[in-house]
């Protein structure tokens, strides 16, 4: 029988803990970032919605900063502050949500396709927001 009254033995370490990325991380980087600069070329290029020329460049501009996250994320890189990823997630939500609305109005479908577009087009949305929480959260423990 073991001593009641006595602390039990623990290994107490001062050591922070430290985030060591995945290589899924490193393999969406490096599948999401030419289909992005490829995606990227085609809106300026085409322009088939014919977006003014600032919105293409807001746009861009905040998809560029959604991949600075995720190199961050998959690289274990500290970029920027936690406050400045805080400030950007929701600035990053309202254009999701803006462009998600704007594609449907635009393609003018029938109800059932919307809700299809919608089914496919959200959990893609929402993972991209994962990766920028994530990051936010994270990033204290990179080295």
């Amino acid at each position: 029988m073991q001593d009641l009254y006595r602390a039990p033995d623990s290994a107490i370490d001062n050591s922070i803990p430290r985030y060591k990325p995945s290589v899924g991380w490193k393999i969406l980087f490096f599948i999401l970032v030419p289909l992005e600069v490829w995606s990227q070329y085609h809106l300026f290029t085409v322009n088939e919605s014919n977006d003014p020329l600032w919105w293409l460049l807001v746009s861009l501009v905040i998809y560029i900063i959604f991949y600075v996250a995720l190199y961050g994320l998959a690289f274990s890189k500290r970029v920027a502050f936690p406050r400045f990823w805080t400030i950007y997630l929701p600035i990053m939500m309202l254009t999701d949500i803006y462009e998600l609305f704007r594609i449907i109005q635009a393609m003018n479908m029938s109800v059932l396709f919307n809700q299809i577009t919608v089914m496919f087009v959200v959990p893609l949305i929402f993972f991209t927001w994962h990766i920028v929480y994530k990051y936010q959260k994270v990033m204290r423990y990179f080295k």
